[in-house]
């Protein structure tokens, strides 16, 4: 793991999540620092936990603990709700991975099963963060 660069550690904070992947739906993620367990005042630089809120509410919680690697931000979470199909939701296991200076990324999708049971298969959506 190479050391970050000056500036690519992400600001605590909200974040708008910005991407056409929902269409009835849009997500705040709550951007927190990872803490060394015992140590609560060190917090590890490259290392942020994300909490995902759904608005509205009704869609399922998501986050994960997102390490910067070569300028890069990443994590992944099993999504309850991850496949979006005619009636039904269906579980994924989600990845998003994001630039560290401009905030822009990519969201790779994994389900096994697809939607009216058909194969598995992956989706791919691009997304960019906002502070709020």
């Amino acid at each position: 793991m190479l050391a970050s660069p000056a500036g690519a550690d992400m600001r605590y904070g909200n974040y708008e999540v910005l991407s056409d992947r929902w269409t009835d739906a849009s997500w705040v993620w709550a951007v927190y620092p990872c803490e060394t367990p015992g140590q609560f005042d060190q917090m590890p630089a490259g290392c942020v936990l994300v909490s995902a809120l759904p608005r509205p509410q009704f869609g399922k919680y998501y986050g994960g603990t997102a390490k910067l690697v070569d300028g890069r931000y990443s994590f992944t979470s099993d999504v309850p709700d991850g496949l979006r199909c005619p009636g039904a939701a269906l579980p994924s296991r989600d990845t998003y991975t994001w630039d560290a200076n401009s905030l822009a990324g990519t969201i790779e999708s994994h389900f096994d099963v697809g939607c009216f049971n058909g194969p598995p298969g992956v989706n791919t959506w691009d997304f960019a963060l906002t502070r709020m």
